[in-house]
């Protein structure tokens, strides 16, 4: 049996029923933590998440790297490097640095509870970042329903572990912990299944120093693309007097509950685009782009009326107006073509393109959001004009290169 045979599926219909759980479970859980804590503890947990997993967008360049090296590997060329402890290894290095730089940077990000939330912060990373190397070589391998239960497994772990800390002691501490050891489902499904455990064993054709060259360029990227899809609650708190952000939970909320639909199933479809890509071409783009434009604009469209109303569902004392909502989704539709554009720049090992892309992005809306004003006028002018111009560099400079 080919190593392609093993847990393979539709790539379409497995990953984005995966990316539906996924995005069901981010939904609930940010609506449980938001159920169950004060709005001021809610804001802090909220740049918890972002922070986490920020760190975890770094990281999917683990995955984004070693999709690419799996896929690529010729059959008539020896495969000698084992994968798994480069990778690992790489991901594991990462987050000891950042988690030792915490010493620095958390106590001003995370608020009076910052060493508690590193710990969560690294316990998390750190099992995250075996979770994209399984991931990885899963995708590679066109093993789209091991990839697709791994993607699922996590997010719904994550579902079930807020639901008990809400029912016994709600806490920013206590979701972070629950966060953290939710990204530990690779190791159930390691222990318990052979196949998984054979994913391990993948070599590929790279050497080891180029391997890393690769993946340091990746996750570079990815780190920056993190920082603007997931990390944007930091960037809002950086440039925000705290007498301000302290009433900015509502506003944060409405900006992770209007990119959930288009981003989280982006972030798990990805690796079929950087797979589709490699084999065919930027043509296999087009059917991808046209879905986001049309779910973006019906979705615009949709959370003018209905996005007041269903954020006060989520709490009573939360309220955004509809004009807002209706910003924050054509900004999310933004955010998801820049990664499609940069998943299409990784897939053709144009690195420099797609980090490119990515800091014009990320520099742009920190420049925006530090122009004074209003802070909704602020976020929402930043999430449209920021994208924007990560996009405009990847389609210009890169159109000779990805063609």
């Amino acid at each position: 049996m080919s190593r392609r045979s093993q847990l393979v599926g539709s790539p379409t219909a497995l990953v984005l029923g995966a990316s539906l759980v996924s995005g069901v479970s981010g939904y609930l859980a940010l609506i449980l933590a938001a159920r169950t804590l004060s709005p001021a503890d809610n804001a802090e947990f909220l740049v918890f998440w972002g922070t986490v997993f920020a760190l975890y967008g770094v990281l999917i360049g683990v995955t984004t790297e070693t999709t690419r090296a799996v896929t690529t590997a010729r059959d008539d060329r020896p495969a000698t490097t084992p994968l798994m402890p480069v990778v690992v290894g790489f991901g594991l290095t990462l987050v000891a640095v950042v988690a030792l730089s915490g010493l620095v940077w958390a106590p001003a990000v995370l608020g009076a509870d910052w060493l508690a939330l590193l710990g969560a912060t690294a316990l998390g990373s750190a099992l995250f970042a075996v979770h994209v190397a399984v991931s990885g070589v899963a995708s590679g391998r066109g093993a789209w329903s091991g990839y697709s239960l791994l993607v699922a497994g996590e997010t719904a772990s994550r579902l079930l572990l807020f639901v008990v800390v809400a029912l016994t002691a709600a806490s920013v501490t206590g979701f972070a912990v629950a966060s953290a050891v939710a990204s530990g489902f690779w190791l159930l499904a390691t222990l318990f299944s052979r196949r998984y455990r054979d994913l391990w064993n993948q070599r590929v054709e790279a050497d080891v120093r180029g391997l890393l060259r690769r993946l340091v360029a990746s996750c570079s990227a990815t780190g920056v693309s993190a920082l603007l899809l997931v990390g944007y609650p930091v960037l809002l708190r950086v440039t925000t007097p705290d007498d301000v952000f302290a009433g900015a939970a509502p506003l944060v909320l409405a900006v992770s509950l209007c990119r959930a639909p288009l981003l989280v199933p982006l972030g798990a479809y990805q690796n079929v685009v950087v797979s589709k890509v490699a084999a065919h071409g930027v043509r296999a783009l087009v059917p991808v782009l046209v879905g986001l434009g049309a779910v973006t604009a019906v979705g615009a469209l949709a959370a003018w009326p209905v996005g007041p109303w269903a954020l006060r569902l989520v709490n009573p004392d939360y309220h955004v107006d509809g004009p807002v909502f209706a910003g924050l989704v054509l900004g999310a539709g933004l955010v998801a073509v820049l990664t499609v554009t940069g998943a299409a720049a990784v897939a053709l090992d144009h690195h420099t393109v797609h980090l490119a892309g990515w800091i014009a992005a990320t520099v742009t809306t920190l420049g925006v959001l530090l122009v004074p004003g209003m802070l909704e006028a602020r976020v929402v002018t930043s999430l449209l004009v920021g994208p924007a111009v990560g996009v405009l560099v990847h389609l210009v400079w890169g159109r000779r290169r990805i063609r």
